[in-house]
């Protein structure tokens, strides 16, 4: 049996890439425990649907970058150090989102995950987002890559990768 074809695609990018603009207009102004963070929005049907092509994904991740980019040029001059970069969880992208820190106790050890519940793995350093998804990176921006896994309360394993792409402590 043939899969329907999802409807709407190009105007649901269209909304997304426009809310991201909107919402990242400035550099924000509010942080909560010492972070901002701004999902990216769209609905969890379509972003998570295998209907979704990959170009539509890499869209949507290439906007994520684009607007960090943004912020990243509009900082504010001052003595508080801000670290701007995105999340990109592979392949559903449901918690992708743009994430900034505010100040160097906010944003250390949050790459350290190795708990019974979380883990982050590094991953190889033959592997690159930016090429293995025809991205445009500026140089500003580092990029690295973790296998991540997740233990329910049951005890079961949930695999993925995770990217972070921006500005990541390595000067």
């Amino acid at each position: 049996m043939r899969k329907k074809k999802m409807r709407g695609l190009g105007r649901k990018t269209e909304a997304i890439v426009h809310r991201l603009e909107q919402e990242t207009e400035h550099f924000p102004d509010e942080f909560y425990n010492g972070f901002w963070h701004l999902h990216l929005p769209a609905d969890y049907d379509f972003i998570t649907s295998e209907k979704v092509p990959r170009k539509i994904k890499r869209q949507c991740i290439q906007a994520l970058i684009d607007r960090a980019a943004h912020l990243i040029s509009c900082k504010p001059a001052g003595p508080e150090k801000y670290y701007v970069f995105v999340s990109a969880d592979l392949p559903a992208l449901w918690n992708a989102q743009i994430i900034i820190f505010e100040g160097a106790a906010n944003f250390e050890g949050f790459f350290t995950r190795d708990n019974e519940y979380q883990k982050w793995l590094p991953l190889p350093d033959n592997r690159n987002l930016q090429e293995e998804w025809g991205l445009a990176v500026p140089e500003i921006m580092q990029m690295s890559g973790y296998k991540e896994i997740l233990l329910d309360e049951t005890g079961t394993a949930n695999e993925g990768e995770i990217w972070f792409i921006g500005e990541l402590g390595e000067e």
